[in-house]
């Protein structure tokens, strides 16, 4: 193998202005993710170990309640920025795109005073449903901390949109370490049956936010190099973008969780239902790359299409594609072609899902080939279309899982997930091309553009 070859290559990726930028952030957000995903791991296993399977199961419970508001808060407010931040400094500058991060927060603080009523609300339902009344102050003091949970992914994801990418993965980092350390600080020093475990639980919500505020301050706040004039923004500029994103997020919540539903609406045991999950949760580690590689291309394609540089955009795409097929490759070995010594790492049990595994990997495969499409049309302004194609998609997804699931069980789940993944990533690749007149697929060793 000729080192040399491969490191003049890399240096020479680096020195190109928007690729480089791509590359180092794309490699800096994916070793942090992983960073991060294994951190949370240490801090699952501490709290199972320790606390047990109830408390666990509580702390569970209330992350979910408020993941599921913080999307509803959230309204597409964070995808709509990720779009107009870049947008609006290259068309107008700084101050305008602060004017509108404001107009965003406000949205959000809006909704969070809505939802933790609502919350607030629902509790005793909650606790009925769940049987657990004593999680009842628990659901109701969550709404307290729902817009810190949501101000703190806005400040996060609008730094990447202000081409921060170093810095935001430094505020995702630091509250997760030190989330870790409050953790073994409660468990080992103030150790007892019922130790406030939710005292770590809290620092999820308000610890983020705190991180992201100084970075957000400084950037916006630099000195003016230009004109000063603050462009008039309003709150109906984010939400025309916002909404259509939130039916792209429905559409996918609906996609990630329409095979479980139907899965136990078919009397699939719950060892086999968890053995599916445990699939799909490992699949997802062949997207990591792909994950940190969109968010970083997202705000650069918009910069760019806002200079009307398509042929950039184009280039720097394809270029994205090719980088993330190949850093994936190991991962996709070792998933499809070892699949059963992945799964024996779970316990003997899993090994039945050994073929799901492979099934879903393939779906991600294809994923990772057709590159950033999703990105590419929501940068674009293309998001309504991006939600159609989405919708498209779900639909696909609940129709295979109807069809496959009560023959194949957990290999039908896995097979409606691939084929549906498959199926809206070819439709936006030809959308693409219908109205840019350009592939952005990378497929090895064949020419597609």
């Amino acid at each position: 193998m000729n080192i040399q070859f491969y490191k003049d290559k890399l240096q020479h990726a680096l020195k190109d202005k928007n690729f480089g930028f791509v590359l180092k952030g794309s490699l800096s957000t994916a070793i942090t993710l992983f960073f991060v995903q294994g951190l949370r791991f240490i801090s699952g296993v501490l709290i199972a170990r320790y606390y047990g399977a109830e408390a666990s199961g509580k702390l569970t419970l209330a992350v979910t309640v408020m993941g599921i508001f913080a999307i509803l808060i959230n309204f597409g407010v964070k995808d709509a920025l990720q779009k107009l931040i870049p947008e609006y400094r290259e068309k107008y500058n700084l101050k305008t795109a602060y004017s509108l991060f404001l107009k965003g927060n406000q949205l959000i603080v809006a909704f969070s005073l809505i939802a933790a009523i609502m919350l607030y609300v629902i509790s005793p339902w909650l606790c009925s449903y769940w049987k657990e009344p004593e999680m009842l102050w628990l659901f109701r003091i969550s709404g307290f901390f729902l817009p810190f949970l949501v101000l703190g992914d806005l400040n996060y994801f609008s730094l990447r949109a202000a081409l921060k990418v170093h810095t935001a993965n430094i505020s995702l980092v630091l509250p997760t370490i030190i989330r870790l350390i409050v953790l073994f600080v409660i468990t080992f020093l103030f150790f007892h049956k019922n130790n406030p475990i939710y005292l770590h639980w809290t620092t999820i919500c308000v610890l983020p936010w705190l991180f992201s505020l100084i970075p957000i301050y400084k950037y916006f706040h630099q000195p003016a190099k230009t004109e000063t004039h603050i462009q008039s923004t309003r709150h109906q500029e984010i939400l025309s973008v916002a909404f259509p994103m939130l039916m792209t997020y429905a559409a996918f919540i609906v996609t990630n969780s329409a095979d479980v539903f139907i899965l136990k609406a078919n009397n699939v045991g719950t060892d086999m239902v968890g053995i599916y999950k445990t699939c799909t949760n490992i699949s997802m580690l062949a997207a990591t790359l792909l994950v940190a590689l969109n968010t970083t291309v997202q705000p650069k394609i918009t910069q760019l299409y806002t200079q009307n540089n398509l042929e950039e955009v184009h280039r720097i795409a394809v270029k994205s594609s090719k980088l993330i097929f190949w850093l994936s490759v190991p991962v996709f070995i070792i998933l499809i072609g070892f699949s059963k010594y992945v799964m024996w790492l779970y316990g003997n049990e899993f090994m039945k899902g050994a073929l799901c595994l492979s099934i879903l990997t393939i779906g991600q495969v294809i994923n990772t080939i057709c590159g950033p499409t999703a990105q590419l049309l929501n940068a674009t302004g293309y998001h309504k279309q991006f939600r159609n194609i989405s919708f498209f998609g779900a639909i696909i997804n609940i129709m295979l899982n109807l069809f496959l699931v009560p023959t194949y069980g957990i290999e039908g789940a896995a097979i409606a997930n691939a084929i549906s993944m498959i199926a809206w990533n070819v439709v936006c690749t030809f959308y693409i091309k219908h109205k840019f007149g350009f592939y952005i697929v990378y497929i090895p060793f064949i020419k597609t553009t």
